[in-house]
């Protein structure tokens, strides 16, 4: 859902690599070498800030923290429906 949000808030980036689960920043870290520049849109929650912190001990000052983006939100999800709330509605017909 993190990664529609980014779509939808207009984050734009050549290439997108999409966790699914923190467990897999070992994959990751295999999968990002060669990269400049890593942004980081991960949970504010100690998952996310022990994933972060596993990025920038393997890649430096290349791997950026976003969360501050959304820091008062869990995520980058819960950061877009609070933008959108009272936005939504929905209509049926009968």
């Amino acid at each position: 859902m993190d990664y529609l949000s980014a779509m939808q808030l207009g984050i734009i980036a050549s290439d997108w690599l999409v966790l699914n689960s923190v467990s897999n920043v070992e994959k990751a870290v295999k999968a990002l070498h060669g990269y400049n520049r890593i942004d980081c849109f991960l949970d504010n929650d100690d998952a996310g800030r022990r994933t972060f912190q596993r990025l920038h001990e393997c890649f430096g000052e290349k791997v950026i923290d976003r969360s501050s983006l959304y820091a008062d939100h869990k995520d980058l999800n819960e950061f877009l429906l609070s933008k959108n709330a009272g936005n939504n509605v929905i209509t049926t017909k009968r």
